[in-house]
């Protein structure tokens, strides 16, 4: 006679299941938030990698024209002639010497010719979907400085680059709205007098 071993199968009581989910919960209510985080320190890391270069980048174009002796409107730079203001030293686009009639496509320029590898950039009124920057010229916002000879320049203008990741895109045609300038987004703010390049954010 075969003696019969009664087994007792044993699963979670609906206590256990119970316990499991709430410290499951817990576990995703404080982790997701972390994960949530990385894409925005991505952003800003990103944001302040591209403030260095073009601040660098600035500052060699300023080099190479003290060292040409201060007298050319343009330098060439990596085998790119970059124009700039005679009365500062910094760029200033490509066929504009001036850092008081900078416009949007000039502020362009100097951010697609000082820097290498440029981001994908458009103005600030084309279609953003596609870039990592936009592009607008504030005209008269970059207040005043003293030029090499001593005079007061006033009115200087600003170049913006905005992060489209920080900007509102119309869904229909992929523009800023509103329109990026210093009180929207996040971004870069040059100023081609000063040769000040900074980071802003409103975020």
């Amino acid at each position: 006679m075969q003696n019969r071993i009664n087994r007792k199968q044993q699963g979670f009581s609906l206590i256990e299941l119970v316990i499991v989910i709430v410290i499951l919960g817990l576990l995703a209510a404080t982790a997701i938030p972390r994960f949530l985080n990385v894409t925005d320190d991505a952003e800003d890391a990103s944001l302040e990698g591209v403030t260095g270069g073009l601040a660098t980048a600035v500052g060699f174009v300023r080099a190479q024209w003290e060292v040409d002796g201060r007298q050319n409107n343009s330098v060439v730079l990596d085998g790119t002639t970059v124009s700039l203001d005679t009365r500062f030293g910094y760029p200033t686009g490509i066929t504009n010497d001036s850092a008081t009639a900078m416009n949007n496509a000039s502020c362009q320029e100097v951010f697609n010719t000082v820097l290498q590898s440029a981001p994908r950039n458009v103005l600030f009124n084309a279609d953003a979907r596609n870039a990592r920057y936009t592009v607008r010229v504030l005209g008269g916002s970059g207040g005043t400085a003293i030029a090499n000879d001593g005079t007061t320049v006033n009115n200087l203008d600003l170049c913006v680059y905005h992060q489209v990741a920080s900007l509102a895109l119309n869904t229909n045609n992929g523009i800023a709205n509103p329109a990026p300038d210093l009180g929207v987004g996040n971004g870069i703010a040059y100023n081609a007098g000063t040769g000040t390049v900074v980071t802003f954010t409103n975020n």
